[in-house]
């Protein structure tokens, strides 16, 4: 797996091509530059990580299965290392995956590597650790992309920075009206299909097996209606996304085998 690493690197850039470092709004126009430090927005959304935590812990949500907690904990180390081996920012990062009972998501990643995972949705589908390693990868991807951010420069473009000018005002704005999240919809479609693309990549290294981690779109191709194929929507259909995940690790695994032929 050594090999598949190094290539890993450089195919992640391929992969990415450019737009995990500028996102492309709906008008088609460039975005500018991020419109708060890294650090404050980052800062921002683990603040509301903490706060979706202690009222779990409040409300004695968090899922205290010693069984399953285990597994995740198991898959979201070798998840995080797959990370810091396709992206340097996070060699010396520690990820953590928390269960909580009806979290209202399958899954969402915070800056601060935390992801927060919807145990009833575990369950429901009866993830394994092939399904739950190509989670954890899609989600580690949109931190690596900068995603959260992404969200808080646009509310900034869209209302003007006077109105939200830090980015927890930006935040709670976003996350108080659900108009901005139809107009964000566009591009939060495009970061799912790079979060699904260097989500690939990272999966790729963790050495979990893809045939089964595929079931995955499967089991969500069910949970679908006509309803939800015809309206907007942030996700392509899980049939599209695993014929999409499923070609960017063929082409991995291509690119591997051509340099491991070009080295001999």
């Amino acid at each position: 797996m050594g090999g598949a690493m190094k290539t890993c690197v450089a195919v992640l850039l391929w992969l990415c091509g450019g737009v995990c470092l500028a996102q492309v709004p709906p008008d088609g126009r460039p975005q500018s530059h991020a419109a708060y430090p890294a650090s404050e927005a980052a800062a921002a959304w683990r603040a509301l990580a903490a706060g979706y935590v202690r009222k779990a812990l409040k409300d004695r949500t968090v899922d205290a299965d010693p069984a399953l907690n285990a597994r995740v904990d198991k898959v979201m180390a070798a998840v995080g290392a797959a990370v810091a081996a396709v992206d340097a920012r996070f060699a010396k990062s520690t990820w953590r995956a928390i269960l909580i009972e009806d979290f209202g998501h399958g899954a969402a990643a915070f800056p601060g590597e935390t992801i927060l995972v919807d145990a009833k949705f575990v369950r429901a589908l009866q993830l394994d650790d092939d399904e739950l390693a190509l989670v954890f990868s899609h989600e580690a991807a949109h931190v690596l992309a900068g995603h959260a951010a992404a969200k808080l420069t646009f509310m900034a473009q869209f209302l003007g920075k006077e109105r939200v000018p830090t980015a927890q005002t930006a935040l709670l704005e976003f996350l108080a009206t659900d108009s901005y999240a139809t107009v964000f919809q566009h591009t939060a479609l495009q970061q799912e299909r790079e979060a699904d693309n260097i989500g690939a990549a990272i999966f790729y290294v963790t050495g979990y097996d893809l045939q089964r981690a595929l079931r995955l779109f499967d089991k969500l191709a069910e949970l679908e209606t006509g309803e939800d194929q015809q309206s907007p929507n942030s996700h392509d259909a899980a049939r599209e996304r695993k014929q999409a995940v499923a070609g960017a690790i063929a082409e991995l695994e291509r690119r591997h085998a051509r340099r491991g032929s070009a080295a001999r």
